[in-house]
C-alpha cells in the first residue's frame, strides 16, 4: 500500500525546516527593506514597520528560494503595506482627532446638530405611519407643490380632496407629537 501523498484535511500544514540564515538575512537586509517600502507606499513609519515584520514573518513559514530574497520580501512588504494602509484609511483615528489639549469640543458634533438628527428621525417615523394617501400628498406639500399641482400628480381628485388630506395629515401629526412630549 502506498502512503497518502496529500496531507489530511484539518492537519496544518506542513512548514518547510529554517535554513539558518534567517538572522543573517534579518540583519542584512532589514534597514534597506524598510527604506525601499518606504519609498514605495506614502504611510506612517510604524505601518511600514509592521509591514516589514511581517513580511519577515511570512518569509520564516514560507522558506522561499534565497537567489532573489530582498525582491521577494519588497514585493510582500509593500503588498501588506498598501493592506494596512486600506485597513487605516477605514478605521478612524480618535487619537488624529484629539486637540494637542486633550480636548474633544472641536471633533465631535454639537448638540444642536444631535437635536436636529433626533427630530428628524421622529418626523420620518410618524410619516411613515400615516395612510399612503396622506403620506404622499404631505410629501408633495414639503416638496413645495400647490394643492393644484397635487391634485395634477393624482388622477381623479379634487381641491378640497387634497386638503381634507393634508388637514388630517397635520392632525396626525400634531397628535403624535403632542402624545410622544415629554
Amino acid at each position: 500500500m502506498q502512503p497518502p501523498t496529500e496531507p489530511t484535511p484539518g492537519a496544518p500544514p506542513e512548514l518547510p525546516p529554517p535554513r539558518g540564515d534567517e538572522d543573517r538575512l534579518y540583519r542584512q537586509h532589514h534597514r534597506d527593506l524598510q527604506r525601499a517600502v518606504g519609498h514605495a507606499v506614502r504611510a506612517p513609519r510604524e505601518l511600514i514597520e509592521d509591514a516589514c515584520q511581517t513580511a519577515w514573518a511570512i518569509l520564516l513559514r514560507a522558506q522561499p528560494e534565497r537567489y532573489a530574497i530582498f525582491a521577494w520580501l519588497r514585493v510582500v512588504a509593500i503588498h501588506e503595506a498598501y493592506r494596512l494602509s486600506a485597513i487605516d484609511r477605514r478605521e478612524a483615528r480618535l487619537e488624529r482627532l484629539l486637540h494637542d489639549d486633550g480636548r474633544w469640543q472641536d471633533v465631535t458634533a454639537d448638540q444642536g446638530s444631535l437635536e436636529n438628527a433626533i427630530n428628524a428621525l421622529e418626523a420620518l417615523r410618524v410619516l411613515a405611519s400615516l395612510p399612503q394617501r396622506q403620506r404622499s400628498d404631505l410629501t408633495l406639500k414639503v416638496a413645495g407643490y400647490s394643492y393644484e399641482e397635487i391634485r395634477a400628480r393624482t388622477p381623479g381628485r379634487t381641491r378640497n380632496n387634497v386638503n381634507k388630506s393634508l388637514v388630517k395629515a397635520r392632525a396626525e401629526i400634531r397628535r403624535t407629537r403632542r402624545d410622544n412630549a415629554p
